[in-house]
């Protein structure tokens, strides 16, 4: 019922939707590295005279702990906002790719009528949008830029972009990829054709997933990092939130396949994904190794081999981030709707 496209879209879509949601809150958590001027040098006198030169001038010097508990580096930002970006653009290019003519996406954004489907699209521009903003002002030199819109923000420095900017950005990146990580299993949730999509556990189960994954992200990039700046507190603290993240996803999905079962339309889906067809990638690749591992290689992170670690937890959240959307959509094939047979009884229920 679903093309590969469409399942990418709404995999790619909501990893990056919710990596934009998790750098936003980061960049909230970070403010204080922006709007500051560097410490001038005087007279070559060196890094710690330019400092407390600065002071007496009056100039404040960069926060070491600009981010608290969630103090991170400007190195992990910059590629975190760019693996953000490259996971929208990739989902932004599968939906257009599924609807067949780039005209058509546009058409979403023009549509006099609002729907939950020129909703989500609008979020997903306004999400790429955001992303593009602070991938490129992390990674570019400002004041090379043309046009120049961070040139002028920030005087040419990006450290020196406006606070309240920094500020209004980040929040339209953390609404607007909520909303969209939400969408995507609002737009499943707006099928009436397919009975198992017409529960609220769906978009529940897609956020919180997509959310997780935008965590994983944040590790992958993390691995990549090479920063004198110590940052394994904000990465245990952001282990503990996905762990918690994986266990509301968990309950979630325990609850929907407890829904998929107390509905006779939803038997067949549901004895299909529990022992079926679907058994192999719900139980060993989406809860084993999507659920369970993560939250096994998450309690002891970052401590030991941290780039390692980091990446085998991204592989195993994405994983199972992939294994979700493909069992969720699967489950179409099953339903009652697009099996009349079974309502006529002429074919038997599994496990019956």
């Amino acid at each position: 019922m679903f093309s590969e496209l469409a399942i990418a879209y709404l995999f790619f879509g909501g990893t990056g939707a919710g990596a934009c949601v998790v750098l936003g809150l980061l960049e909230c958590a970070n403010i204080g590295r922006y709007g500051m001027r560097p410490a001038p040098s005087i007279l070559g006198l060196g890094a710690s005279a330019s400092a407390s030169s600065a002071s007496r001038l009056g100039v404040p010097a960069p926060s070491r702990r600009a981010g608290g508990s969630f103090a991170v580096p400007h190195e992990l930002m910059a590629r975190g906002w760019s693996l953000g970006l490259l996971f929208l653009a990739t989902g932004a290019l599968c939906l257009m790719a599924d609807l067949g003519r780039p005209e058509r996406m546009i058409a979403l954004w023009i549509a006099p009528r609002p729907t939950v489907v020129t909703l989500g699209a609008w979020a997903l521009l306004i999400t790429l949008l955001a992303a593009t903003f602070f991938a490129v002002a992390a990674n570019g030199d400002c004041s090379r830029m043309a046009p120049g819109l961070f040139a002028v923000a920030a005087n040419g420095d990006c450290s020196r972009m406006a606070p309240g900017l920094v500020l209004a950005v980040a929040a339209v990146a953390v609404i607007a990829g909520a909303v969209t990580t939400a969408y995507t299993g609002v737009l499943l949730g707006s099928l009436p054709s397919v009975v198992a999509f017409a529960s609220p556990l769906v978009p529940v189960l897609f956020c919180l997933s997509s959310l997780s994954c935008g965590v994983a992200v944040v590790f992958a990039a993390a691995s990549f990092v090479n920063s004198r700046s110590p940052f394994g507190g904000a990465l245990r603290r952001l282990a503990r939130i996905d762990g918690v993240l994986i266990g509301a996803e968990g309950a979630a999905l325990a609850l929907y396949a407890a829904h998929l079962f107390a509905q006779p339309a939803t038997l067949t889906g549901a004895w299909a994904l529990v022992q079926g067809e679907m058994a192999v990638l719900f139980w060993v690749v989406l809860v084993a190794g999507g659920l369970v591992a993560p939250l096994i290689l998450e309690r002891r992170y970052p401590a030991g081999d941290r780039r390692v670690k980091g990446l085998w937890i991204a592989f195993c959240v994405l994983l199972g981030g992939v294994a979700l959307r493909l069992c969720v959509t699967d489950l179409a094939a099953f339903d009652l709707s697009q099996m009349p047979e079974l309502a006529f009884g002429l074919v038997a229920l599994p496990g019956t």
